[in-house]
């Protein structure tokens, strides 16, 4: 038998990266500097737009009256309900999205407090109505009216 060959020493430089080959790390940490400061930005535009004394800048997990009142200000954006599917595209969607969004805050508000629970009946018709496309007619004008009385009774 003979012996084994001996292990060649490292060498005395390391290998250089291939040509071309950056390190992850040159542009990780400005990458992820970049969204934070993109996600702060957007957070203090938006507190100062809403200012402190918007009617949806509530605090805490369970503050019913915030969701309440950004269900109205959702709801206030939506024209009559035969007017939600349009010919644009567009509109309509948004319009859609936003009695969709209002109805879920109502929910959630509904859900902390008794209170907003006639405002969740009200919207989850309006979107009934529009899931079936039930919105013309006198039905429809007048649970659009409904949602639009009970949000105004909340700035009372």
């Amino acid at each position: 038998m003979t012996a084994p060959a001996p292990v060649p020493p490292p060498p005395a430089t390391p290998p250089a990266p291939a040509a071309g080959a950056r390190a992850p790390s040159r542009w990780v940490a400005p990458l992820v500097a970049a969204l934070v400061a993109a996600g702060a930005g957007l957070g203090i535009g938006w507190l100062l737009w809403v200012g402190p004394g918007g009617a949806a800048s509530g605090t805490g997990l369970d503050d019913a009256a915030a969701d309440a009142a950004g269900a109205c200000e959702a709801w206030e954006r939506v024209p009559a309900l035969s007017k939600v599917f349009g010919d644009d595209d567009n509109a309509s969607e948004a319009f859609y999205n936003r009695a969709g969004g209002a109805a879920a805050l109502a929910h959630s508000a509904a859900k902390s407090d008794s209170r907003y629970e006639a405002l969740d009946k009200a919207l989850q018709d309006i979107t009934r109505r529009l899931q079936t496309f039930d919105v013309k007619g006198a039905g429809a004008v007048a649970a659009h009216e409904k949602v639009s009385t009970l949000c105004a009774g909340l700035d009372s």
